[in-house]
């Protein structure tokens, strides 16, 4: 594929010209109120119309996966058409051995593609926010550019500052990167950020801490929720997902985060758990989601998304 060719072979320059290029659609896109019947802002995307959809989860440094994905979608035939959409839940950097390669293959997509493609942010593009290990994207970029390093990494940082937190499909997927916030018990505001055109809340750092840290578990009834043994984040359970669907509108939360056998289901069958990485999880599988809108417009729960998923081999 050209497109891995292009990404493996680019210098310094080059790369750093995809970053920015990617910047300059971000730019252009939050100062938009919508782009036909896609909503396009900062940290909120709302997808009306469309004929079909891709969803790819974590790759973490996987290019192999990334780019076979691509080549059986036949990308540019399938991006070429505004109403098809390809929407990335983010972790795109770390643990693999290819980060650099993802990172100027997204940025090209989305660049090339501005009204098809969806980059969403994960927890791997918040490393200024919340502080992980292991982080060696950073060591990636110096190891092949050199003293340029540096450049790039701010680059990349405030590229990652413009993702997608939030993406809404017809008003029957709810997309986020990894989890629910549990804040919503508290502050009813928080739904508003889903509900309206209002995004001031998904700037909240303690709700993007949610966003992209936690993890769905079978909690006790009386336990909407409980400290994530990551660190960060929080386990929440199926009142708050209950609560979360209810308020938006929607069906099934899609998130990615959590290394599986290619997407697991949890909470009744409300959450769909994707993963797209395969080379660093000995015990996970790598797939991908593709539908029409047919096929949305009949989802009524995560198991109607299951047949639907795509392994790779």
């Amino acid at each position: 594929m050209q497109l891995a060719q292009h990404a493996k072979a680019a210098d310094s320059t080059e790369f750093i010209q995809e970053i920015r290029q990617a910047l300059g659609t971000f730019q252009g896109h939050s100062q938009m109120k919508s782009q036909g019947r896609t909503r396009i802002g900062a940290e909120l995307v709302k997808i009306y119309d469309l004929e079909n959809l891709v969803v790819v989860s974590d790759l973490h440094g996987d290019s192999n996966s990334l780019f076979q994905i691509l080549s059986e979608i036949n990308y540019e035939h399938f991006l070429s058409k505004t109403l098809n959409k390809i929407v990335f839940l983010g972790d795109y950097i770390d643990r693999g051995g290819d980060s650099l390669s993802i990172i100027y293959a997204i940025c090209h997509l989305k660049t090339t593609y501005p009204d098809s493609v969806i980059l969403m942010r994960g927890n791997h593009e918040a490393p200024a926010e919340f502080p992980f290990s292991p982080h060696d994207y950073p060591n990636r970029l110096r190891d092949r550019f050199g003293e340029r390093w540096r450049e790039i990494y701010r680059e990349t940082l405030s590229l990652f500052r413009m993702l997608t937190i939030v993406t809404i499909v017809r008003q029957k997927l709810l997309l986020v990167h990894a989890g629910l916030p549990t804040q919503k018990t508290q502050d009813a505001k928080l739904a508003e950020s889903y509900t309206s055109d209002t995004e001031s809340q998904l700037k909240s750092k303690s709700m993007l801490e949610e966003l992209l840290w936690n993890d769905p578990r079978d909690l006790p009834v009386d336990k909407p929720y409980e400290r994530s043994r990551r660190g960060l984040g929080r386990y929440f359970g199926r009142s708050v997902t209950n609560e979360w669907l209810q308020k938006t509108g929607t069906k099934v939360i899609i998130r990615g985060h959590e290394p599986c056998r290619g997407f697991k289901l949890d909470h009744d069958n409300k959450i769909m758990t994707l993963f797209s990485c395969r080379n660093i999880y000995p015990d996970s599988a790598a797939a991908y989601l593709s539908l029409d809108q047919g096929m949305i417009d009949a989802v009524e729960d995560a198991m109607d998304l299951s047949v639907h998923v795509k392994f790779l081999e």
